[in-house]
């Protein structure tokens, strides 16, 4: 027997009955999809992390002396730059590991949601504030604008949610 995903939406729905009128909750099926097609889908959000994670963290690591003395400027985290400059990176090297070993992919996922979250909510903060500030991602991700961050943080969030929900048992 296949068993299926469907991804669905819901919807409030004002029907008319003889009566009255009657607000029901109604699912829209969106996509329907077997478990090989989810687990894939799935994978390829989980390794599309692991490429961001480590190809960051490869970056910093390369050039921690500069990482470390950009975050010394950055507002709020500058104190801790030192600490900060490692510890980013062990986060997505740990995390990258997780989304590679199935049996922990899944919290590798919920993992990765709530670092780029984070990073998200700092961009936002670091664009509020006004701040000009060169962006110590690492590699070809730095030479993004603080406003493409946002997008492409918010992409990666939106995957990661995805696969949350595609990974469910």
């Amino acid at each position: 027997m296949v068993r299926s995903f469907d991804l669905t939406i819901l919807a409030l729905v004002n029907e008319k009955n003889k009566n009255a009128m009657e607000t029901t909750i109604k699912k829209y099926r969106l996509i329907p999809l077997s478990i090989k097609n989810r687990r894939l889908i799935t994978d390829v959000i989980c390794y599309l992390f692991v490429l961001l994670f480590v190809y960051t963290a490869a970056g910093k690591l390369m050039t921690l002396d500069t990482f470390k003395s950009v975050l010394t400027h950055y507002p709020i985290i500058g104190a801790y730059s030192t600490v900060i400059a490692y510890v980013v990176p062990f986060l997505e090297i740990s995390i990258s590991m997780m989304l590679i070993y199935p049996p922990l992919s899944r919290l590798g996922l919920v993992a990765s949601l709530l670092l780029m979250m984070l990073f998200l909510a700092y961009i936002i903060y670091m664009v509020a504030s006004g701040s000009d500030l060169p962006c110590s991602c690492g590699g070809l991700i730095s030479k993004l604008s603080w406003q493409n961050h946002i997008w492409f943080n918010s992409i990666f969030i939106l995957l990661a949610g995805l696969g949350i929900t595609l990974s469910k048992p």
